[in-house]
């Protein structure tokens, strides 16, 4: 399938343009572009003098959208790198500050639906899951190479895979037999560790386990956080949008930790532990698709969109 062809349809976008609430002359970094289906509304919405700062790591993407937003050349800037790097950009662009920010940690639409990209158990593509060519590890490296140990640990802690040490045996059994090479022959070859009724399920598991571990996600998105938050202007907005339980904890933790923050001066730390909160939630503390919205796109059925202003 063609990157150009495939549909993108942009979880919870009703919510993100009136709760992010872009505006004329916003500086805006959006570190996880992919196709650019929030950029399109998003960029309506920035004027003249508005920047609009676009991530993403897999290149694939970033052309494609580069070509799908392309009636909107100067006033975006696209970056081929991970998102938590802005630290870093934000000097080399010089960035007073960010104004707004949107994360949309699920995978892109060619991610899933592109079987060269690798990312899916039921189309044959490469045991890859790199979202940059860049990166030395992946998930052919791991199943062929890594310990007993190292598979439980991955499995168990990445994924949630019940039966974590059952599942990792059998990958060592099948690869002395031969290597793994390809997406659904690796499927295939330890579906035998799951019962049938619960295999697409776990197996969606073994993936994702895979494939947090290959890019280091949750590390990524822990030190994105931070660095975001630290570069948001007051009275800024960020939107966190995460799909599955290690994610969604990070982000959830990271918020609470704003909400309630530790008092850092001695001599008020003696009246009490905690300081003067540093964000608010805009809208709900946490959003999801409504029926109409999972009608018309089931993948945004996990979706859990968060949205913090910064005091």
């Amino acid at each position: 399938m063609d990157i150009s062809r495939s549909q993108h349809i942009p979880v919870l976008l009703e919510e993100i343009v009136k709760f992010l609430d872009v505006a004329p002359n916003d500086i805006v970094v959006d570190g996880t572009l992919g196709l650019g289906g929030h950029a399109r509304e998003l960029l309506r919405g920035i004027g003249d003098d508005g920047r609009y700062v676009a991530f993403d790591w897999d290149q694939r993407n970033l052309h494609e959208a580069r070509r799908r937003l392309k009636k909107f050349e100067g006033k975006i800037q696209f970056i081929n790198d991970s998102f938590d790097r802005i630290d870093h950009y934000s000097k080399v662009l010089r960035l007073p500050h960010v104004s707004k920010v949107l994360l949309d940690l699920g995978l892109s639409s060619p991610h899933l639906d592109v079987a060269e990209f690798g990312f899916s158990y039921n189309k044959r593509g490469p045991l890859d899951m790199r979202f940059s060519k860049d990166k030395k590890l992946s998930a052919s490296l791991i199943v062929n190479k890594a310990s007993f140990e190292k598979l439980r640990e991955i499995l168990s802690r990445l994924g949630e895979v019940p039966s974590s040490s059952k599942v990792a045996k059998i990958i060592i059994e099948e690869r002395d037999k031969a290597p793994f090479t390809y997406t659904d022959e690796f499927a295939e070859r330890i579906a035998r560790a799951f019962a049938p009724d619960k295999r697409n399920k776990h197996m969606a598991q073994v993936f994702q386990a895979l494939r947090i571990a290959v890019n280091d996600e949750l590390n990524v998105l822990h030190n994105a956080l931070h660095n975001y938050f630290d570069l948001l202007e007051k009275g800024g907005r960020m939107a966190v949008i995460s799909y599955h339980s290690l994610e969604d904890r990070i982000v959830k933790n990271f918020f609470k930790d704003l909400f309630r923050p530790l008092e850092t001066d001695p001599e008020r730390a003696l009246y009490s532990v905690h300081g003067e909160p540093l964000a608010e939630f805009v809208g709900k503390s946490v959003m999801e698709a409504s029926d109409e919205e999972l009608d018309i796109n089931p993948r945004s059925r996990s979706a859990k969109l968060r949205i913090i202003q910064k005091l």
